[in-house]
């Protein structure tokens, strides 16, 4: 067919993240969504066709057409649906539109490479006189007709075969072998096909095979036979309710989003499974997120228990060639309920009717990398044209999402008792001031000590949770006053007891830690703050004999080592678990009838408008940890600030209250959701370079902003708070406004001035969003 094709070219950079035209050859049949590889200058380069005509397209001047070359993997096309997804990502998020496809489409990896193929079998006549006139060249052929690939790369073939360059190049000439682009680690790669005819052989997906018990595995296996999707368990009156107030929603509005706000062990993922069921008996498919991959082994057993294997598993952490296989089992409409973390919201599931966001509030659902999408926002759009449902779950929900459903842009379903009707946790808010003044220098209170032997003699098990891991929290000469900070970052260092470390927590940085100063030679050294790892050597002094688990990211480098420290946990063999925010989020535990909170204060004391939302979070969810079985639960935080609203209202679980307080203070401060916020982060290893750099970008945006009215506002340039990370100096710029696609419109026309300046020789910059952080 000829024509032109629009291609986006496969390279992140921001002077070629444009769409080029080409001619299409007589010889090439070419299809949106298609990759291709086109000639961009010197080179020969990837790229996805985006639109085809018949007629050229109107360009300034008289543009020369140059041909695409070649058609990579002709019978794989990338969804449309997906390649509008990526440009929309691109243009909300502000980044390339490769980099948007990249995470859209996750097989786009890959460098392109020279590849020679043989055009003469070692049966010709003319090849085997070659052996006696010709062995250089007899010898290349051989080696080329002896790969499995159809090829080889050149330097493997130069390797090979012994050849010279040179010789290549005269084959070429002769027409004895042929040059073409390949490029590796693409999807549909020979070894890539070999692992992905394996896995769908698979009836289990790989991630969670390895997890599942031998009776899981045959309930699983009954089940697919038979394809069993109705529940069987019971919802209560008040999940039967909201179950219905959902379907209610969503065929009253064609879809939509709805929020269903219940409390910690309400129940939940039982209205989920109701709503998937549902779904699948329509015909529909459904996705369902969690916030973390270490989340998505435990609800993934649920719903594989009870939907068999149309359940499949996408994450971060699986490998290329085992979620391409994933991916190919959902195009062919083997998998139709995929679970997974933040990336598999963009799972090419044909018939997508539902989307489930669990604990939607959690700040691990918005990306740091480009693009810097949230998935709340990927999933309303996919769902706009469609006509499906977004479900947002969570017990303390994001002021943003609430404020929707305030004013009716979002359903709103409640969930206002514990399943059973069991009690919430009853909360003992605990003043460290007074504990100090009465003599008490330890990091555990009075109540939180005997409540602890408590737990530890009537045989009920107890959770202790401080947001930090490591020891301590840094390292002070108290001679002279000397911190040690981490050489690339802005940052002390913080100390771990377990190899006798100090570490940075940004960049991994680590060095031995010293017993003189490094400054004056003194001994005087003290280690201040406290970290999980000395919660944890404290309680083993406390109480001598009691074993005590450790959950942190120091203690689960793999996630065979989550699992083992929670199913030990589970198992009720250990009395104490010690852990960070990881403790927080979506586990149950019959036998924890106590959670303690070591140190409410550092949730709330930090540099950001958002903390007392955070921090009301983390302490509510964590605090619904206890008191889920059918024993009765109890929370002690401990705090030097025990009158602060955010603490109060945790205690109560009030969020109601919570939200209206706070509510009120972001709208005297014109903060999200009243207003949209995009961020623009300068780098450079020199700092008078970021200085210079942040104040031109800053100049740049003013002349933008002069004409409009005052309701867009800049603010800046400032040093970021953590001013120095990974030996980069960092300042930042914000532009403030009501109007996202105005916004939108400033930061690009004062980025693209800002470019056209001297200042911006050499540096990196990078735009966010509606930053979390």
């Amino acid at each position: 067919m000829s024509g032109y094709a629009e291609v986006l070219i496969d390279v992140a950079n921001r002077r070629l993240d444009q769409s080029f035209h080409y001619y299409i050859p007589d010889n090439l049949v070419i299809h949106v969504g298609m990759m291709v590889v086109v000639p961009l200058k010197y080179r020969k380069v990837r790229g996805l066709v985006v639109s085809i005509s018949s007629d050229p397209p109107e360009l300034d001047g008289e543009p020369k057409f140059r041909s695409i070359e070649a058609v990579l993997e002709e019978n794989y096309l990338i969804p449309l649906e997906l390649i509008e997804l990526a440009c929309w990502l691109s243009e909300t998020t502000i980044c390339p539109k490769a980099q948007a496809l990249h995470s859209v489409w996750p097989f786009l990896k890959g460098k392109g490479e020279t590849w020679m193929t043989s055009m003469a079998s070692m049966d010709d006549e003319d090849v085997k006189v070659l052996e006696l006139l010709d062995p250089d060249t007899f010898q290349v052929l051989k080696t080329l007709n002896r790969s499995r690939r159809g090829g080889l790369p050149e330097n493997v073939l130069l390797k090979r075969s012994g050849a010279k360059k040179e010789l290549l190049e005269d084959m070429l000439k002769q027409g004895w072998i042929k040059k073409e682009i390949r490029f590796s680690g693409k999807a549909g790669s020979p070894d890539m096909n070999e692992r992905k005819k394996n896995n769908i052989e698979n009836k289990i997906d790989i991630d969670t095979d390895k997890d599942i018990d031998a009776d899981t595995r045959n309930n699983i296996e009954q089940i697919t036979a038979g394809s069993v999707w109705h529940i069987t368990g019971a919802l209560s009156p008040a999940q039967e309710k909201a179950f219905q107030d959902i379907l209610a929603f969503r065929n009253k509005n064609d879809g939509g989003t709805v929020l269903i706000h219940g409390i910690t062990g309400s129940g939940k993922t039982e209205i989920y499974k109701e709503l998937v069921a549902k779904v699948l008996a329509e015909g529909g498919d459904v996705i369902l997120l969690v916030p973390e991959i270490s989340l998505t082994s435990q609800i993934s057993r649920i719903f594989l228990e009870q939907f068999g294997d149309i359940v499949g598993i996408i994450h971060s952490g699986i490998s290329s060639g085992d979620k391409l296989a994933i991916w190919e089992q959902i195009l062919q409409r083997n998998k139709r309920v995929i679970i997974g973390a933040r990336s598999a919201v963009f799972a090419p599931l044909s018939n997508l009717k539902l989307i489930i966001l669990d604990e939607e509030h959690d700040n691990a659902y918005k990306q740091d990398e480009n693009p810097k999408y949230h998935a709340r926002d990927v999933a309303r759009k996919r769902m706009e044209d469609r006509g499906g449902l977004v479900l947002l779950g969570s017990a303390t929900p994001s002021l943003e999402a609430y404020a929707a459903a305030q004013r009716d842009k979002i359903g709103l379903v409640s969930l206002e008792e514990r399943f059973n009707q069991r009690a919430l946790p009853a909360v003992d808010i605990v003043d460290m001031k007074q504990e100090l003044a009465s003599g008490n220098k330890t990091m555990f209170s009075m109540v939180l000590r005997n409540k602890l032997q408590e737990r530890i003699d009537n045989g009920e098990q107890s959770i202790l949770f401080l947001n930090r891991r490591g020891y301590s929290t840094f390292v002070f000469c108290r001679e002279c006053g000397y911190v040690a900070r981490c050489p690339h970052c802005d940052v002390s260092l913080t100390y771990h007891s377990h190899n006798q470390q100090l570490c940075c927590h940004y960049c991994n940085y680590q060095q031995d830690v010293f017993h003189r100063c490094p400054e004056c030679n003194s001994r005087f050294i003290r280690f201040f703050g406290q970290g999980t790892q000395k919660v944890e050597e404290e309680v083993s002094a406390l109480f001598p004999g009691v074993e005590v688990l450790r959950l942190d990211t120091d203690t689960t480098s793999g996630s065979r080592e989550y699992h083992r420290i929670l199913e030990r946990f589970r198992s009720g063999e250990v009395p104490i678990l010690v852990g960070t925010q990881m403790l927080a989020k979506g586990l149950d535990f019959p036998n924890v009838t106590l959670v303690g909170v070591i140190s409410a204060d550092q949730l709330f004391n930090m540099p950001d408008f958002r903390s007392r939302e955070r921090a009301f979070q983390l302490l509510t969810q964590v605090a619904g940890r206890a008191g889920r079985g059918a024993k009765g639960g109890e929370v002690v935080i401990q705090t030097y600030s025990p009158e602060e609203r955010s603490i109060q209202r945790a205690a109560k679980q009030d969020y109601a209250a919570f939200f209206w307080e706070e509510i009120t203070y972001r709208k005297q401060q014109s903060y999200p959701p009243f207003a949209h916020i995009i961020r623009i982060m300068i780098f450079h290893e020199k700092e008078d370079r970021v200085i210079k750099a942040a104040q031109d970008l800053a100049n740049s945006i003013r002349l933008v902003l002069a004409d409009l009215n005052q309701e867009y506002v800049i603010l800046g340039p400032a040093p970021a708070v953590l001013t120095r990370l990974k030996n980069e100096f960092r300042w930042q710029v914000s532009v403030k406004g009501k109007n996202p696609a105005v916004l939108r419109r400033i930061v690009h026309q004062g980025v693209r001035a800002f470019y056209l300046g001297t200042a911006s020789s050499g540096i990196n910059i990078s735009i966010e969003v509606n930053p979390l952080s």
